[in-house]
């Protein structure tokens, strides 16, 4: 658990690790004018690593089927930010609690990685990593998550963990990098930020 706490810990290594999981002709968006933008939405989610039978797992939700971009896609607790939060960071943590039950308290932050803009849906997305040293009991919102999907942090830390997959994207299929875990697909967004999430913790545990 320290050597997961160091690794998490360090700056993340930033947009060369997260296109890993998007198609190569994808161009790279430039975050500083993204961020800037009139039309930018700011969202934040969290890649809650918690332990199941001692073993390091990350939480990840399948969301429920809803006219929209993101309908039943895997993806972390998230979501955009509201008036009354302090700062991204209580976005991530505030929706985490909404959507898995989760409260703050139960978990540390102890890093963070690249933010991700979805061009569709214009958000641009912060996300932060909590690490939890306990078993957590988790609680899905019937009204946004179908189910909670617990995935072995070891299964994304191979090189070849990104296999290509074809996906639905509104009315075509694309192949695209995925990572698959019990029978999920898990691509686009979430993809990225898990590729950079694992990029720093390989080069950690390499060095």
């Amino acid at each position: 658990m320290q050597q997961l706490q160091e690794a998490i810990s360090i700056p993340p290594p930033g947009q060369q690790a997260q296109y890993k999981a998007v198609p190569p002709e994808r161009p790279h968006s430039d975050l500083e004018e993204v961020r800037h933008a009139k039309d930018t939405r700011h969202a934040a989610v969290l890649a809650l690593i918690h332990p199941i039978d001692e073993i390091p797992h990350v939480a990840l939700i399948e969301r429920n089927t809803y006219p929209g971009v993101h309908s039943g896609q895997i993806s972390f607790p998230g979501g955009k930010i509201e008036k009354s939060d302090s700062g991204l960071i209580h976005t991530a943590q505030r929706e985490t609690e909404e959507e898995v039950g989760i409260i703050p308290q139960a978990y540390d932050i102890w890093g963070e990685l690249t933010e991700v803009y979805i061009p569709p849906s214009r958000f641009l997305v912060k996300p932060y990593i909590g690490l939890a040293k306990n078993e957590l009991d988790f609680i899905a919102d019937p009204r946004e998550v179908n189910q909670i999907v617990h995935a072995p942090l070891h299964r994304f830390l191979s090189e070849d963990a990104l296999q290509p997959e074809e996906v639905a994207v509104g009315d075509f299929k694309l192949k695209v990098p995925s990572y698959s875990w019990d029978g999920h697909i898990i691509w686009g967004a979430t993809a990225m930020m898990i590729s950079e999430l694992s990029t720093l913790i390989r080069s950690y545990l390499e060095d």
